[in-house]
């Protein structure tokens, strides 16, 4: 055998016995993360180092749950209704005062205004006209049938007719829109102005004897359950919230509910500007009031997370844990967390509904568990 391939053979055998060597080790596997023993107290010695504990319960609340934030209680646009005379004329008489409550329909104010009484000499007139053209169209109509006129004629008296009534109806109108009677056949100068929607009276602009001409304002009432409120948070924390949160507002039964986030930040202090709507008749905020809200939670989020008392939480190496209590003791168990707001903090994962964890106590359990080689920090 030429020496060439003698060489070559031998070092092909001696790389298939060395590939059967590796092939007959046993396979290396990193090993598993060591789990943190339990901290077996007896009962006298939980009661000794003050350690309550809590069930964990699910919440529907966003990752904001528990956020608090400052605001102050504005009135919407939509929510204001400005009464203006629609005609010239003087105050006779104001009805009502600032603060007060009205119901739908409630006089506000009295007007006196000649012009007034020349739109309803106007509509009897039109009236008038409107019955004068009908009451000539029906009889050429009964002509043209006999054939005495002719259809020219008959089609005139339609058009007549139809100018007529059109002028009728405009005239209805613009007394209807000034709130004054359209079936009175006499001619009344007075004007009552009424409220549209119950509400609250905020402002009265005119006093009795002043004249006013046209969409000059007499009074600002604000609806009833409509108010708004302005917020402000940090970029961090509006990132966790979203339009339809719920906000407890300190002081009323009924939540809020956030319906903006501005997408810009103020020059000023760099905050993010939000808005939410208190549609509830209940009587718990005044305009310009400063509030104090908390995020609730999110209409239609599933029972998955969780929120803990904040004080429940001690830290180990960057890492976040509970005591979870179990019949062999208090376990030290990783979670990750969520938002912190005041007092409650979320968890992602790490806990389920129905855990018992340490609330009260922990620099006792965080001190056994150190004694344990925990290398809490």
């Amino acid at each position: 055998m030429p020496p060439t391939i003698r060489t070559a053979l031998c070092a092909t055998l001696v790389l298939a016995f060395a590939s059967l060597s590796l092939a007959a080790e046993p396979a290396k596997t990193s090993p598993a993360p060591a789990s943190h023993p339990a901290i077996a107290w007896t009962a006298a010695q939980v009661q000794a180092a003050g350690v309550t504990t809590q069930t964990v319960g699910s919440t529907a609340a966003g990752a904001a749950a528990g956020l608090v934030l400052q605001g102050t209680v504005e009135l919407p646009p939509q929510a204001t209704e400005l009464l203006s005379t629609p005609v010239a004329g003087v105050v006779q008489q104001v009805l009502v005062g600032a603060g007060q409550r009205v119901k739908a329909g409630e006089p506000v104010a009295r007007l006196l205004s000649p012009e007034l009484v020349v739109w309803q000499r106007e509509l009897l007139q039109a009236q008038a006209q409107a019955r004068l053209a009908a009451s000539k169209l029906a009889r050429d109509e009964k002509l043209h049938a006999e054939g005495i006129i002719a259809g020219l004629r008959l089609q005139d008296s339609r058009t007549q007719n139809e100018l007529a009534q059109l002028a009728l109806r405009e005239r209805r109108q613009t007394l209807q829109m000034a709130g004054a009677s359209t079936t009175s056949d006499t001619l009344q100068p007075s004007l009552t102005l009424r409220a549209s929607a119950p509400g609250t009276v905020l402002e009265i602009t005119a006093t009795p004897g002043q004249r006013l001409d046209a969409g000059m304002p007499v009074a600002k009432v604000a609806r009833n359950g409509q108010l708004a409120i302005a917020l402000q948070a940090t970029p961090e924390q509006a990132q966790s919230l979203r339009p339809g949160d719920l906000l407890a507002v300190q002081g009323c039964k009924t939540p809020a509910r956030l319906t903006a986030i501005v997408p810009q930040v103020s020059a000023g202090n760099q905050a993010v500007q939000l808005r939410a709507d208190f549609t509830s008749a209940e009587d718990c905020l005044r305009v310009n009031q400063f509030v104090q809200i908390t995020v609730a939670g999110r209409p239609g989020q599933g029972a998955g997370s969780l929120s803990v008392p904040a004080q429940a939480v001690v830290r180990q190496q960057g890492l976040a844990y509970v005591f979870v209590q179990t019949p062999k003791g208090f376990v030290p168990t990783a979670v990750v967390l969520g938002a912190e707001g005041t007092g409650q903090t979320l968890v992602r994962s790490g806990l389920k509904a129905g855990d018992v964890i340490a609330v009260q106590g922990l620099a006792a359990l965080k001190g056994a568990w150190q004694g344990m080689g925990g290398g809490a920090q």
